[in-house]
């Protein structure tokens, strides 16, 4: 039988393009799409906007009468409604998956004092390449050591609100944590004027413009050589199908907070 599937945050860009993915999926069956309240989407079918054709799934702003239609919930929002997902789903014990970034840390300890109650799964990027490349750069960081500098680029659409992105903190961190270091001391955003690179420091660049769907660069500068790990993403396509594939991983699972590590494994 396939999931019952809820998509939190349906009329946004990410949104839509997860409907698109699931409605050509066996696995899923979209029985809710929700939206803020107000907004002009309310009331249009679903597949519609996503550019599928009619599900019969019309756009609503009852987040609490559409949790209870489904099997997983699926969040592509903003930090504050993310929160309130994530407490009505865990509230009645429902699945859900948190694609939302930005996030204050007093958000996610929001989300993940549900954890309890409901499987959550919260994840900065839902990519799997992107997931496996946080996986690999620890070990590539104690290999090179304290010797190599490390600088992080990434770049994301012009529309994109935070920065740096939620992928880029994950992969500092990855590598911050791996020397021992704490990305929120070590990481030095631009560089201006006279402002000589500092030991153990973390370069941090964020580029907006265009359409970037995503792209994310790791760099470890010795003085002969340098290491470039990068991972770009063609479309927001990649985002919905691991999206997807942490819907299916969270539905099988007991309460609990998981990562994208988990549906790796």
């Amino acid at each position: 039988m396939p999931l019952k599937l809820i998509i939190h945050g349906a009329a946004g860009r990410m949104g839509r393009e997860v409907v698109n993915a699931a409605a050509s999926s066996p696995d899923f069956q979209i029985v809710g799409a929700v939206t803020r309240p107000g907004s002009p989407s309310l009331g249009l079918d679903a597949g519609v906007i996503a550019g599928v054709g009619p599900l019969g799934v019309p756009i609503t702003d009852d987040l609490e009468a559409a949790l209870k239609a489904g099997d997983v919930a699926l969040d592509f929002s903003n930090p504050t409604a993310a929160v309130e997902l994530a407490t009505r789903a865990a509230a009645v014990g429902l699945p859900h998956v948190i694609g939302t970034t930005g996030l204050s840390p007093e958000q996610l300890g929001a989300i993940r004092e549900g954890a309890a109650r409901s499987p959550v799964l919260i994840a900065a990027n839902l990519s799997p390449g992107i997931n496996l490349l946080a996986r690999i750069l620890p070990e590539v960081a104690r290999a090179l050591g304290d010797e190599y500098d490390v600088e992080l680029i990434e770049a994301h659409h012009r529309h994109k609100k935070d920065a740096p992105s939620g992928t880029a903190i994950l992969l500092g961190d990855a590598v911050a944590s791996a020397l021992g270091r704490s990305l929120t001391e070590v990481e030095r955003h631009g560089r201006h004027g006279i402002s000589p690179r500092q030991p153990g420091e973390i370069g941090v660049h964020a580029i907006r413009g265009g359409g970037i769907a995503g792209e994310h660069t790791v760099l470890f500068i010795g003085e002969g050589e340098q290491v470039e790990l990068s991972h770009q993403a063609f479309s927001r396509r990649t985002f919905a199908l691991g999206a997807l594939r942490a819907a299916r991983f969270i539905a099988q699972q007991p309460p609990g907070l998981y990562t994208m590590q988990d549906v790796l494994k």
